[in-house]
Parts: structure tokens; C-alpha cells; sequence
């Protein structure tokens, strides 16, 4: 437990120095075959933060059901899928796109990077669904700041792609934008 803890530490760390552009990012992931399945552990980490975001969703959509109709809210088999979603697609999809790209040596540094960034999401949506029932944003804010994590969820997910796979803008755009696509397809879907 405490070599998970370091490496969330290490990882989250990584993820700000990344979106922020700082060179040395790289330093805070471990990219060998060990570091790739104790990035995993962020699956188990997240876990409270990722019960918060579904007790808030459901808190959120029971308190404005004016707007929202009853199937919006989170049963327990949307969230194991919400949650397999999160981890176990991404590295499937990733390994097609690494493949059909070239660059499957660098699979082992994306999946890393994007590990512990989904961790980090996680906690920012978590957070920011517990405005509403703390009381400090209505409805509206809400929905607006949920609109524009989305929009930068966009971009954190096309740094990731470029910063680990050292690609050039528009590659990593249209890497990064290949699981996104999916996992909008499976989210219709289910």
C-alpha cells in the first residue's frame, strides 16, 4: 500500500507537471513493465472518490428532477460499467491505436500517463459535484462547470497523448480523440 500511495503521489504530480509543460515531467512515471501494472493501482485508490461522483450525480439529478427524467440516475451496474469505462477501455483501445500508428513502444508511457490522469479526473469531477449539495453553486454553475471540464478534459487528454508519445499536435489529437470516440460510442450504447 505504501508503494501505491508513493506512486499516486509521484503520478498526480507528473499529471500537473505535464499540463503544465514543464520538461521534467517525465521523472514522476515509472514507464518499465512493474510501473505500468502499479499505475493499475489507481483503480482501487480512486475508488472513494469515484463512490462521491456517483452519490453526487444522483444527489444532484434527485434535487433538480424537474430537469432531469429518472432514468439519468446512477444504478449500481452503471457505475461497475462507468467504471470499467474508465480503466479497462482505454488500454484496449490505446493498444489498436499504438499498433496501427507504429509506435508500440510507446504504449507502456501513454497507458502510465493516462492512468494516473483518469485518477486525477476522477477527483476534479468529484469535486466539483460537491459544490452543489455543500451549497456553494446552484444548478446553472453547475452545469456550466461540468461543460467546461469537459472541454478541458479534451485538451488534457490530447497533452497526455503528445507529451507520452512525443507526437507532433494534430498526431496526438487524432490519438488522443480515437478512444474518446469509442468510449462516446459505448456510452450510447449502454
Amino acid at each position: 500500500m505504501r508503494q501505491a500511495i508513493r506512486d499516486m503521489r509521484s503520478g498526480v504530480a507528473g499529471v500537473f507537471a505535464l499540463l503544465t509543460f514543464r520538461p521534467d515531467w517525465r521523472k514522476h512515471f515509472d514507464v518499465s513493465a512493474e510501473g505500468v501494472a502499479r499505475s493499475f493501482s489507481g483503480v482501487i485508490l480512486a475508488l472513494p472518490a469515484f463512490f462521491f461522483l456517483i452519490v453526487g450525480v444522483n444527489y444532484f439529478y434527485a434535487e433538480n428532477a424537474a430537469a432531469y427524467t429518472a432514468d439519468m440516475r446512477f444504478t449500481l451496474v452503471d457505475a461497475v460499467i462507468s467504471w470499467a469505462r474508465f480503466w479497462l477501455l482505454f488500454p484496449v483501445v490505446a493498444a489498436g491505436v499504438v499498433m496501427v500508428m507504429g509506435l508500440k513502444d510507446r504504449f507502456a508511457s501513454w497507458l502510465v500517463v493516462h492512468n494516473w490522469t483518469v485518477f486525477v479526473l476522477v477527483h476534479v469531477q468529484a469535486l466539483l459535484l460537491a459544490l452543489y449539495p455543500a451549497g456553494l453553486a446552484d444548478p446553472g454553475a453547475i452545469g456550466q462547470a461540468m461543460t467546461l471540464y469537459s472541454l478541458l478534459r479534451l485538451f488534457i487528454h490530447w497533452r497526455v497523448a503528445q507529451g507520452a508519445m512525443g507526437l507532433p499536435p494534430i498526431m496526438a489529437a487524432a490519438a488522443a480523440s480515437i478512444p474518446l470516440i469509442i468510449d462516446r460510442l459505448i456510452l450510447s450504447v449502454t
